[in-house]
């Protein structure tokens, strides 16, 4: 992927160009959009994965993020982006499987912690489908 293009290049959707009667989560999102992949922080990562926004984009670059840091605090709480992560729609993950077993195999490291670490997304992980 080239991470210097923006996600509005690299996923295959239009979206109308925000006017005054737009919501601000909608130019917010369409701002995103328009960023070079490779310059959205792990905040703006939490809000696109959260609204399901180019998850073959997104997700991965959310998933090293977490890879790297699972419980780091991004934009809410601890986890905030692995628990972003655990919301998207199961069939997403049956469509990128290789991205399926990197998030299998970090929730696998997570479950030899100590489950107070993690107690907030316990049961979110326990309905992930890998």
């Amino acid at each position: 992927m080239d991470r210097d293009r923006t996600l509005a290049h690299l996923i295959d959707d239009d979206w109308l160009r925000p006017d005054a009667s737009s919501t601000q989560l909608y130019r917010d999102l369409c701002a995103l959009r328009d960023l070079p992949v490779g310059q959205l922080t792990p905040t703006s990562l939490h809000l696109l994965v959260t609204h399901q926004v180019g998850l073959d984009v997104t997700a991965l670059l959310a998933l090293e993020h977490v890879e790297r840091d699972p419980l780091r605090s991004f934009a809410l709480y601890p986890g905030d982006l692995l628990a972003a992560l655990l919301r998207v729609d199961h069939s997403f993950w049956s469509d990128y499987p290789q991205l399926l077993a990197r998030m299998s195999a970090l929730l696998d490291r997570l479950r030899t912690l100590p489950e107070g670490d993690w107690g907030l997304l316990v049961s979110a992980a326990e309905q992930f489908p890998g």
